[in-house]
């Protein structure tokens, strides 16, 4: 599938610390981390922490992300999650957890990360990421990350508002993506009148 305008930019601009794209649903967020972010970071680790994969749930995570980019690369490529919670993906022991689970966060609380991958992060609890941040301690990590906005007090649209950290940050609008016109004709009609245009539709933050 050809890349979008707004996710071409994001691989042209993602050589921050925090790389995070909110916004509409279907906007393709994912899609351009699936097909080319993930396997590109993962491929350039240089083996001085670990590899992380956070989502929702684990379940979440395993729809989302891993599902998907099975399907281009293969499952030789992104294996399955074990039961430690480990997958091997593209040659790298990848930890996948949920942000749910404070015990399977905590088992990996100790160590550095060289890269994390978030998924639906304003889902999560602010605890798990403040955890995350505090982790990223190579020189060259990074941190991609994906949202659906929540409300103007969220403390992750705090975060990604506040001055002084490395952050490059992309909102995406339902006309970002490459969804059928018919298909965004549709959803506009579905969300028509509630708060839930703005936040599925414009990808505002709002009440």
């Amino acid at each position: 599938m050809p890349l979008t305008r707004m996710q071409c930019e994001y691989l042209a601009n993602c050589t921050h610390r925090y790389n995070v794209k909110c916004g509409a649903t279907g906007s393709g967020k994912s899609y351009v981390d699936i097909a080319v972010t993930i396997p590109q970071r993962l491929l350039a680790m240089r083996g001085e922490g670990l590899a992380v994969m956070i989502g929702n749930t684990r379940a979440t995570l395993e729809r989302n992300i891993l599902e998907p980019m099975r399907s281009l690369y293969t499952p030789d490529v992104v294996g399955t999650i074990s039961n430690e919670n480990i997958a091997h993906i593209f040659g790298q022991k990848v930890y996948c957890l949920g942000a749910d689970k404070r015990s399977s966060v905590a088992r990996i609380q100790g160590a550095t990360f060289e890269y994390v991958y978030g998924d639906e992060v304003a889902t999560w609890s602010q605890e798990a990421f403040e955890m995350l941040k505090s982790r990223l301690r190579c020189q060259h990590s990074h941190f991609d990350g994906t949202c659906n906005p929540d409300s103007p007090n969220h403390w992750f649209k705090a975060f990604l508002d506040s001055e002084g950290t490395d952050i490059y940050r992309q909102d995406y609008t339902i006309w970002d993506g490459a969804l059928l016109p018919e298909v965004v004709a549709q959803l506009e009609a579905d969300y028509a009148g509630s708060v839930y245009y703005d936040r599925y539709i414009k990808g505002l933050w709002t009440q």
